[in-house]
């Protein structure tokens, strides 16, 4: 409540001066920024390229960006930087700021330290990620708008608010859309909700395409280093920098002192206004989901959010030009900072190399991991596919580095000194695996069975299976789970040789000795906490859950439980396990749950625990062999450790609770290694959003085409059209057409071609 008055003071501070204000002329609109990028490109066309990285939510405005390197139409192997100009409509500052970087380096190509920069790196420079909203900002239509101009009421009409800044109906701030921290991004849309329209983060994350983008840019060019200028309306944060991120003060990122010093060399360079002092330098403190964040969760990019100008964020001429010439030295700071050497910068500390095939010497697209750096929540920061470089900014110091990809055995590699001067070189190689084959039926009796099949740990592959299946693979042991509804589940491992494999695996009808679906309500169980019975988020009917799965989050300091009432005996002379479906979003290791068992309901033993965000459907196995010939009492439980409430997250649903007993057991000579045969499978998530995984196997090398259509027939996209060689392949599709637009939601076919095989499936895009 103080935050909404204190919001509510500045901004009825600000109102009289916003209310039918006007853009001062010497802001560049679109188009004006479109001819200017143009024209770098005609003025310099060996050193300058622009590109259409995506297009806007609503109208489809292409977003540019203008790419700055020494040979710019090849794919180089040098360090990625990311200039973004605006992401927030009215912070025009920015936009400006970075079309006077990219001028001041292309017209000064040619000296130092401009040409170094040209030559040892590739710059994109995005003027504005926001057309949309830049658009309406610069055409005086409303100077104080912020987001996109997504239609959220879905009326047709463009909702917006002059009379009091903050309401504007329509419209996302994408700063929040990200899929990172996304269910903090606003509580508009929560129950209790209290903000306003302008911290609105969409209604699903990544749902934006101006997102997409910025997404589709950064999944090609890995970032090193990027800055995003943004603006403060009310003045709370002017003349600012953030880095990624010091929650609360209690969770430092792993990275926190590294990119600490970062972050004050570039503020350092940067004078306030008003003269006194430099621009004040800050971790991000809170989890509502931003840009940086997750461009650092995403890829280990250092982006910084710096807070240009004063309260006063579209200046006019006099002062835009005095901020412009002020900010731009944080820029240069950092352009010396990235560089393979310089004398204006006290450190130039960087690891790089390739990752390469021991035997073949092919660069590899492996992930990199610095065991001192490293947390379960980063996705894998990977090498680049075409040449195998990674880049990684580091402290000089003694670092482990750990290379892992699929089809390769891992490469640990301890103390890699990386030195202070300079970049740090070292290439490495990874041993490939020999390629194995297992072929497998999964049966009960002599009659196949539908059933769903997980080998592998690190990245694991999900099969859909009738029966018989052949799965390409690579020499190993592997976990392997077989489970089918109404069947006892197959939990073990897979040793697999180089070449042909085979396992039969008997699967046994399933005996259920226990269940709850909570078709029937909670009559069965002690409940301590907040529990809901509810059919909003579900495996199926009913389910249980501690809060609303990204609707409210459980509370602070919570321990709350579920416990049944009466016991449950477990036959003795079986193998039983519990069986449940899970929906999983709690922060990483502070906040575990675990199921636990009790033969007396006082004493309890945890016989399972997780972490983390793991918000899709899951069946989860638990073995209560241990138990065998005893009555036992089941806890599912979850406890938060927390200074604060944002250090909460959306919580525990469990629904489908059994405990099963039966058999399953591989027979290794009881199957011949069979020929193998092309299928396509179930696409993987469906419902989906934003993307999916579409698998398919091929019998053979053969022409393959993988197309897309809606239901009135019509092609939306050609993943694939080409020769294709035989086993097993995964497509991700992104819900963007082959115009490289985002589609609707709705019900979409695919089909495979391949030889004579052919076959559809459908599949939902949920926005």
């Amino acid at each position: 409540m103080k935050y909404i008055i204190r919001l509510s003071f500045f901004l009825a501070m600000l109102l009289p001066l916003l209310l039918g204000a006007t853009l001062p002329t010497c802001y560049n609109t679109y188009a004006q920024i479109t001819a200017m990028l143009q024209g770098f490109e005609q003025s310099h066309p060996d050193i300058a390229k622009v590109h259409i990285i995506g297009y806007s939510q609503q109208e489809h405005i292409p977003i540019y960006a203008i790419q700055i390197s020494d040979n710019v139409l090849q794919d180089e192997d040098e360090p990625a930087m990311l200039f973004v100009g605006q992401v927030h409509a009215e912070e025009v500052l920015g936009v400006q700021i970075t079309l006077n970087n990219i001028a001041e380096i292309l017209n000064n190509s040619q000296q130092i330290p401009y040409v170094q920069w040209i030559n040892q790196f590739e710059m994109w420079f995005v003027p504005t990620a926001n057309p949309e909203g830049h658009n309406v900002v610069t055409s005086n239509t409303d100077v104080t708008y912020r987001k996109n101009k997504r239609d959220n009421n879905l009326n047709g009409i463009f909702d917006y608010d002059t009379s009091q800044p903050g309401y504007d109906i329509d419209g996302v701030d994408f700063n929040r859309n990200f899929d990172y921290n996304w269910v903090h991004g606003d509580t508009l849309m929560q129950p209790g909700g209290l903000e306003v329209y302008d911290y609105y983060g969409g209604p699903a994350p990544l749902s934006e395409s101006e997102n997409h983008a910025i997404k589709a840019l950064a999944d090609q060019k890995k970032f090193v280093y990027s800055i995003v200028w943004h603006s403060s309306r009310t003045g709370n944060f002017s003349e600012k920098l953030y880095y990624s991120f010091n929650w609360k003060e209690v969770r430092p990122s792993p990275d926190l002192s590294f990119i600490a010093s970062i972050a004050n060399g570039v503020g350092s360079q940067i004078e306030k206004e008003a003269g006194g002092g430099t621009y004040e330098v800050y971790p991000n403190l809170s989890r509502k989901g931003a840009f940086h964040d997750w461009m650092y969760q995403q890829y280990g990019t250092i982006q910084l959010l710096i807070e240009c100008g004063t309260r006063n964020i579209q200046p006019d001429s006099l002062l835009m030009e005095n901020t412009i010439q002020r900010c731009k030295l944080g820029v240069r700071w950092l352009l010396n900072r990235a560089m393979l050497f310089s004398t204006n910068v006290s450190s130039s500390s960087m690891l790089t190399g390739k990752v390469t095939d021991a035997v073949t010497s092919l660069p590899l697209e492996a992930e990199v991991i610095i065991q001192q750096h490293h947390a379960p929540w980063f996705k894998p920061r990977t090498t680049k596919a075409s040449t195998g470089r990674f880049y990684r900014p580091l402290a000089t110091g003694s670092y482990t580095l750990q290379f892992r990809k699929k089809g390769y055995f891992d490469t640990i590699v301890p103390s890699v000194l990386v030195y202070n001067g300079n970049w740090t070189m070292r290439d490495f190689t990874m041993q490939p695996k020999q390629p194995a084959i297992f072929s497998a039926s999964v049966r009960n009796g002599t009659q196949d069975i539908s059933a769903r099949v997980i080998i592998g740990s690190y990245q694991p592959d999900t099969l859909y299976v009738n029966g018989d299946f052949i799965y390409s693979g690579f020499e190993g042991e592997y976990p392997i789970e077989i489970y089918a509804e109404g069947y006892y589940p197959f939990i073990g491992t897979i040793s697999l040789t180089a070449g042909d494999n085979s396992n039969l695996y008997q699967l046994s009808p399933a005996e259920t000795i226990f269940s709850e679906s909570w078709e029937t309500g909670t009559s069965a169980w002690e409940i301590e906490g907040p529990w809901v019975r509810q059919n909003v988020l579900s495996a199926s009917g009913y389910a249980l859950t501690d809060s609303w799965g990204g609707k409210g989050l459980y509370l602070q300091n919570c321990d709350v439980w579920i416990k049944s009432i009466n016991p449950i005996s477990i036959p003795a002379s079986t193998q039983a396990y519990l069986v449940f479906d899970s929906h999983l979003y709690t922060e990483w290791t502070y906040d575990p749950v675990t199921v636990a068992v009790s033969v007396d309901g006082t004493d309890w033993q945890v016989l399972w625990e997780k972490s983390g965000r793991w918000d899709i459907w899951r069946k989860e196995f638990v073995s209560l062999t241990q138990y065998a010939g005893q009555s036992i009492y089941l806890r599912f439980r979850l406890t938060d450790s927390s200074t604060h409430l944002e250090l909460t997250d959306p919580g525990w649903t469990i629904d489908n609770i059994a405990i099963i007993t039966g058999t399953s057991s591989p027979s290794a000579d009881d199957l011949s290694p069979m020929v193998p045969v092309s299928a396509l499978y179930p696409n993987y998530p469906n419902p989906f959003n934003p993307e999916t995984t579409i698998s398919f196997s091929l019998a053979k090398p053969m022409p393959t085409k993988l197309r897309i259509y809606n239901l009135k027939g019509q092609l939306v996209r050609n993943l694939v059209s080409n020769e294709m060689p035989k086993g097993d392949h995964k497509i991700v599709w992104n819900g963007f057409d082959d115009k490289g637009l985002p589609v609707g939601s709705g019900v979409y076919l695919y089909r495979l071609e391949a030889g004579d095989y052919t076959r559809s499936m459908k599949m939902v895009l949920m926005k």
